[in-house]
């Protein structure tokens, strides 16, 4: 309930008191000095401070014996460490990582396995199961973090609050910014399949259809405009000048609205600013007012997205996913849109 949420909270309400700066110097972006973003909700009826979207890496130096830490690290295909070099998540864990961080694969493991497409939602039951073994208790703070900064822990976010489990924030510039303003770092031999030395029940209380839209509403809503669909995936996938990364045709869904997730994080890594996410979904044409639904190619990149509304106040139990994605809605046979959205649902 509401005082077990307050009590939760506590050691990130002292924080906002401190009043301490989020990033370390060197960081060329401007940020307020405060190292919880996001989350003000009104919460049963009373303002209350909501769980933070992101918080810095100095305020988890400081807090991380109160929150259970997990590398949501995943990359696609085509994204390279250096020319030539793949990204290798399973690799960089066992070799580096916060200390107390186990690894949430929802690639392999936190997934629905009868799926064909990629890394989908898993059932309510598989991920109490899955959590309960990474020793997530219910109420728990949880922070996610990846090897890029801000690129794949969204998607393990959004899956927490999905299921329910609101207590969750992303480490605004993940690992890469921990790293760099020296903080601990664990070498000892870890793998991603490892769990926690003493697993806990769970129990999961997802939200309604556990904030997926399936393709037979994203259909509907092709003709309702009920939701606002943002895509994701970067612009000349969308406007089909570019190649998709699996073997489908590119474009987009009729009606669907264009943000590009790099364009809501900075070079570095860290989400924007909260008038630098609002200056982008202006130029998007999207009203922050009105439902808003999101998407990419398979539902990762979407819930880079999607923590950056939640920053601004739209909140991710308000925002359903379409979790199948621009993949599944290819692979179903859907037709195409390209060039800039229709005038009929996105405004441009």
């Amino acid at each position: 309930g509401f005082l077990q949420r307050s009590i939760a909270l506590l050691p990130l309400l002292s924080s906002v008191k401190a009043g301490c700066s989020p990033h370390a110097a060197g960081f060329q972006s401007v940020r307020p000095l405060l190292e919880l973003r996001g989350g003000a909700r009104p919460l049963s009826g009373t303002i209350a401070m909501a769980t933070p979207t992101s918080v810095s890496c100095s305020w988890l130096a400081s807090n991380l014996d109160k929150v259970k830490v997990f590398d949501a690290s995943w990359y696609l295909p085509s994204q390279e460490r250096s020319p030539g070099v793949k990204f290798d998540a399973a690799a960089d864990f066992a070799a580096r990582r916060i200390p107390g961080a186990l690894f949430f694969d929802f690639d392999q493991k936190v997934k629905d396995a009868s799926s064909d497409l990629p890394h989908m939602m898993p059932s309510s039951v598989h991920f109490a199961k899955c959590v309960g073994e990474l020793g997530v208790s219910n109420g728990q703070h949880v922070i996610v973090y990846d090897g890029l900064g801000v690129w794949s822990s969204p998607r393990a976010w959004y899956m927490f609050k999905a299921m329910g489990h609101s207590l969750v924030s992303v480490l605004d510039g993940g690992f890469p910014q921990w790293e760099k303003e020296g903080h601990p770092v664990d070498t000892a031999p870890k793998a991603v399949t490892d769990i926690a030395a003493k697993p806990t029940p769970y129990v999961c209380s997802p939200l309604p259809n556990r904030n997926l839209l399936d393709l037979a509403a994203v259909e509907d809503n092709v003709q309702s405009g009920k939701y606002q669909l943002v895509d994701a995936r970067p612009g000349p996938r969308f406007l089909g000048e570019a190649p998709e990364p699996r073997p489908i045709e590119s474009g987009h869904i009729q009606g669907s609205f264009s943000v590009p997730w790099s364009e809501v994080v900075t070079s570095n890594g860290f989400l924007k600013t909260p008038d630098e996410i609002r200056q982008v979904m202006a130029k998007a044409n999207l009203d922050l007012n009105k439902p808003i639904a999101i998407t990419c190619g398979s539902g990762v990149s979407a819930c880079v997205v999607g923590a950056a509304l939640d920053l601004i106040g739209v909140p991710a139990e308000k925002m359903p996913l379409f979790d199948g994605a621009y993949t599944e809605w290819k692979l179903a046979g859907k037709p195409s849109f390209k060039g800039k959205p229709d005038l009929g649902r996105a405004r441009l």
